[in-house]
């Protein structure tokens, strides 16, 4: 999986400093291998929207893919107060600085949002860490809220869906399948 990020992340002709994953697709068709090749391809390009899908083969066969659906330009607006929630579900994760540096570093993802003094947590790092904790080979995840390190991440399940909160905003929401 983490080579599968990093042949995204280091696409040659494709840059997204500042851009921000509005939505993540990850399936696995086979078991892992280690003589897997990798490709990726911008599906869709535009001034707001770029979606990249990016393909393991093995064997001449896909063994994963991801698509990601990228929000470009994205210019800071005026903060909006989300909307607190309750019951936000049982304690998940807390991603350290250091664990998110750690994995821009690893996957080549230099998006300067993750290495700042407060640093977003990477799409990629959150749907590496959903796979992990349900074993899942498919799995989609949309970003609505930025997760910030240091902060505790809270999922709470209902039915196929995992909804993922911090600070009692509903940051993300994944569905297996």
């Amino acid at each position: 999986m983490i080579d599968l990020f990093r042949a995204f992340t280091t696409k040659e002709d494709f840059f997204y400093d500042g851009a921000f994953i509005a939505k993540i697709k990850y399936q696995r068709f086979q078991p892992q291998s280690d003589k897997e090749t990798y490709k990726s391809e911008i599906v869709k390009s535009n001034r707001r929207l770029c979606v990249i899908n990016c393909s393991g083969y093995a064997n001449n066969k896909i063994a994963e893919t991801l698509t990601v659906y990228l929000m470009m330009n994205v210019t800071v607006k005026e903060p909006v107060e989300p909307e607190i929630v309750e019951d936000t579900g049982t304690l998940w994760r807390n991603f350290s600085k250091e664990e998110i540096a750690d994995f821009s570093h690893l996957t080549g993802d230099t998006n300067s949002i993750h290495l700042i003094e407060n640093p977003v947590v990477q799409g990629m790092f959150i749907l590496k860490e959903l796979c992990d904790t349900t074993q899942t080979n498919e799995i989609e995840v949309k970003y609505i809220h930025p997760v910030y390190g240091c902060n505790p991440v809270y999922i709470k399940h209902e039915g196929n869906i995992l909804k993922g909160f911090s600070n009692g905003i509903l940051c993300f929401q994944a569905t297996l399948s």
